[in-house]
């Protein structure tokens, strides 16, 4: 099944030239919406492949600001189903863009990006189950971020299908690890801590969304694979665990997306000099012992310098 076309078309055009305020990422955003469950109606849904192995929704932005996007199955061979691209804008990196529902029948995925020194949230807001290019907003939610080379969000979904709590992390060329909380789907985002001693890695995905605690996975610059381990208490402090000391240097970024029902992973490592992305089965992590098995490496035409998940409802629980 081909992924239905993601866009935001022209209207990005106005984010470069700092034109914000005219289209507000409010506008479209209607009531207190809740997560809900992945349909055929969606624009892009998280599924198995016919075949029965897992895979994971992706969006890619090239340099040149254009975006487009893969599904990405993890058979052998590796395959990817290509979405079409449009031109949207440049951006250094962005988190996770989650699913939620609005009221009637609209649909929409919201998301964080760095563009600049600033953080940006953007909305695609789909008005009925046939539409395919969505209406896009956005808005600027603050400055100071130039420093930040690595983001990534969490949200656990509670039983009652409720997002309860929503993190941003990012991650700093000072060497420090910053947590801020998500207030409501589109932010603001407030600080919520902060801890230092992250200064040797490269980037960071989010693999385990829980009530009581956060895990990331992040590369190193030398090529190791950790997990931070976050309680979701006042104080961050992490908890770091080595699930491999070398061999994921070649990728500038992860992507993690559950699979199966037993903590399993599958993570997408992405070489953006090769276009390539590599894909891997983890069991749940448990530092060195975790099992990491290799499936194969796909060719990535779109040339992407950065790659982002998209998701529903689905808590990770990767550790």
């Amino acid at each position: 099944m081909r992924i239905r076309r993601f866009a935001l078309a022209v209207a990005g055009l106005s984010l470069v030239t700092g034109a914000v305020a005219a289209n507000p990422a409010g506008a479209e955003v209607q009531g207190k919406p809740q997560p809900r469950a992945a349909t055929g109606a969606e624009p892009i849904v998280r599924a198995k492949a016919a075949t029965g192995a897992c895979s994971v929704v992706v969006g890619a932005v090239t340099a040149a600001g254009q975006n487009g996007g893969y599904r990405i199955t993890a058979t052998r061979p590796v395959t990817e189903e290509e979405a079409g691209s449009y031109k949207m804008f440049a951006v250094r990196a962005s988190s996770t863009w989650f699913a939620w529902a609005g009221s009637g029948t609209t649909k929409y995925f919201t998301g964080m990006l760095l563009v600049g020194g600033s953080l940006y949230t953007a909305v695609e807001s789909y008005k009925t189950p046939t539409t395919t290019t969505p209406v896009v907003s956005w808005k600027r939610l603050g400055t100071g971020w130039a420093s930040f080379t690595s983001i990534a969000s969490s949200r656990y979904v509670n039983g009652q299908n409720v997002a309860e709590r929503s993190y941003l992390y990012g991650l700093s060329t000072n060497g420090s690890l910053y947590r801020y909380s998500i207030n409501g789907p589109t932010g603001p985002v407030s600080a919520a801590g902060s801890a230092a001693g992250y200064k040797s890695f490269r980037s960071i995905t989010t693999i385990a969304e829980t009530a009581t605690y956060d895990t990331l996975l992040g590369v190193t610059k030398a090529g190791g694979l950790y997990t931070i381990h976050l309680p979701k208490t006042t104080t961050l402090k992490g908890t770091l665990k080595a699930v491999r000391t070398t061999g994921f240097g070649a990728y500038q970024q992860l992507v993690a997306e559950r699979c199966g029902n037993s903590g399993g992973t599958l993570l997408t490592g992405f070489n953006n000099t090769a276009h390539t992305a590599t894909v891997y089965a983890l069991s749940k992590a448990k530092g060195s012992q975790t099992v990491v098995n290799t499936i194969g490496s796909v060719a990535l035409p779109q040339n992407g310098t950065v790659h982002f998940r998209y998701i529903t409802n689905t808590n990770l629980i990767g550790e």
